[in-house]
């Protein structure tokens, strides 16, 4: 089955895309920038990996999808650590009901990217299953897919994928970058907020993220706060290890590993700053902050687009990589500091 009426589009990010998506389909009227600011979207968090690429970071904090539905203070149900059996039949249940779910996943395991790289949390919809068909027509599948497949609307692809229901159940427990164990959310009313009120105080959640991580209550993969380091505080760390690169296993790949996280890899470009600033665009006003705000927003963003091409130079030289990420670490620090300005002033104007 397939929910009926549901209609799929690309987008810039897979949770922003997602949420965009469930707000067409239940005719909320917001874009993707919108979604994906009053997710209190842009964050970050620097993590050490004990597999490759070993040093990664991540342009937003990984409250995206459930601040949006509190924020915007949307009835819905979320859960986690069910096992498989449990899970699907849930996600089955809500999907015969006419609601589609939104899971994350391990990217690696989603055949049809036909990736070795794992990427995780990837967020995206389940809009249908069947269970009774071959799965190994599915793209790339493992010719041992046996049956049944899942029907995926993922930000990267024009279609919705059949996904084996095997490599779906790989991907929604996987625990290799980070602990997912079949976290599912799904809507169960209409957003209950006021957009210009949910809009400013995402807007300072967001801030006061970025300036304080200490101050931040909302908890979705368990200790979230413990993994990594986040905020302006993991913006520092991630430019200061930029100095042990060349001493890891293919810091090439390190390196383009970060630039794709700045401008690929559903960033919208600038690291989601460029995702950001036409949220700012949209409802910033509505949130009581004068255009301004957007204006420097943009900025910071093709900051990050700048010293990002200097990180895929790094990433294609044969030569000593040194200089540039020295130059690499030195303007992610400055705009660090560029964005510190920014979150205070942004607080200082909501108060």
């Amino acid at each position: 089955m397939r929910i009926d009426g549901f209609e799929h589009e690309t987008g810039a990010h897979c949770g922003s895309t997602s949420l965009r998506n469930l707000a067409d389909h239940y005719d909320w009227d917001l874009s993707e920038p919108g979604c994906f600011g009053l997710g209190s979207g842009l964050g970050f968090v620097y993590l050490e990996l004990p597999i490759d690429p070993w040093r990664m970071f991540i342009g937003r904090p990984l409250w995206l999808e459930k601040a949006f539905f509190e924020n915007l203070s949307i009835p819905h149900t979320e859960r986690r650590g069910d096992d498989w059996e449990t899970a699907w039949s849930d996600v089955k249940r809500h999907l015969d009901a006419g609601d589609p779910v939104l899971v994350f996943v391990d990217l690696y395991y989603l055949d049809y990217y036909d990736t070795d790289t794992h990427f995780a949390p990837h967020s995206l919809l389940v809009v249908g299953y069947d269970e009774d068909a071959d799965a190994t027509e599915a793209p790339h599948a493992d010719p041992d897919a046996g049956t049944g497949v899942a029907y995926m609307a993922d930000s990267e692809f024009d279609e919705v994928q059949p996904l084996p229901l095997s490599s779906l159940r790989e991907a929604w427990a996987s625990k290799d970058m980070l602990p997912l164990d079949n976290r599912y959310i799904v809507t169960e009313g209409d957003p209950q907020a006021d957009v210009g009120a949910a809009a400013r105080d995402a807007i300072r959640e967001t801030a006061q993220y970025m300036l304080d991580p200490a101050t931040a209550s909302r908890d979705t993969l368990g200790d979230t706060m413990g993994m990594g380091t986040h905020g302006l505080d993991g913006m520092h760390a991630f430019a200061d290890s930029m100095a042990e690169w060349p001493d890891l296993e293919d810091p090439q790949w390190i390196a383009r590993f970060a630039y794709q996280n700045v401008e690929r890899r559903g960033t919208g470009g600038g690291a989601f700053r460029g995702l950001y600033a036409p949220f700012l665009d949209e409802l910033g006003e509505a949130a009581g902050l004068d255009e301004s705000f957007a204006e420097e927003m943009h900025g910071i963003a093709g900051d990050w687009s700048s010293l990002a091409a200097i990180l895929y130079e790094a990433s294609e030289t044969d030569d000593d990589m040194a200089p540039l990420l020295d130059e690499a670490a030195e303007r992610v620090h400055a705009v660090a500091d560029r964005e510190e300005r920014f979150y205070e002033d942004v607080l200082a104007a909501l108060e």
